[in-house]
């Protein structure tokens, strides 16, 4: 299998991973900042109509009982710069799950003459990723990654968008030191 993309999730679950967890990601970050692995690329389904050219990267957590930690975060955008790099991958092919649905939804209203103008993504498209395939209609709606640790370790409720550039923001500066 061919990664051309590092997709970021949660789990919405537990602060560490479940066994049923780690067969729907190729690698899980605790709230502590441990990783472990999961299953094999190609092998989860986790980002509907990407699963064959996707590495999966999952925070455990993410509901209300089970926040996202700034530790875990920090852990996840390092883990993230090392496969990009290991894929030989450039920062800007990291999206979140929430950022895929977003564009998924873009193309649906492209195709259906409504504007993008007011587009979270600001108007890209899910055609810019892969050829249009009936499996990502699947990601509308993701919220993954979206509610995040600020300095102060309080949660931040973000765009698709914004949440997507700070982290690729923290990626290449961890891109940067290895």
């Amino acid at each position: 299998m061919t990664v051309k993309y590092i997709i970021g999730h949660w789990t919405a679950g537990g602060n560490t991973p479940s066994a049923f967890e780690k067969k729907h990601y190729q690698c899980l970050v605790d709230n502590t900042g441990r990783t472990f692995n999961g299953s094999p690329v190609g092998t989860v389904a986790s980002t509907g109509g990407m699963n064959s050219i996707t590495y999966n990267i999952a925070v455990c957590g993410g509901l209300a009982s089970t926040p996202v930690t700034a530790e875990q975060m920090e852990a996840f955008c390092k883990k993230v710069a090392e496969k990009l790099r290991d894929y030989n991958l450039s920062v800007d092919k990291f999206y979140t799950h929430a950022e895929i649905g977003e564009m998924v939804r873009n193309y649906q209203n492209k195709i259906k003459k409504i504007s993008l103008k007011n587009a979270d993504c600001k108007g890209k498209v899910i055609t810019d990723l892969l050829p249009y395939n009936g499996y990502l209609y699947q990601n509308i709606g993701k919220v993954d990654l979206r509610k995040l640790p600020d300095s102060s370790k309080k949660t931040v409720n973000m765009t698709a968008y914004d949440s997507g550039n700070y982290l690729r923001g923290k990626i290449r500066w961890y891109l940067s030191k290895l």
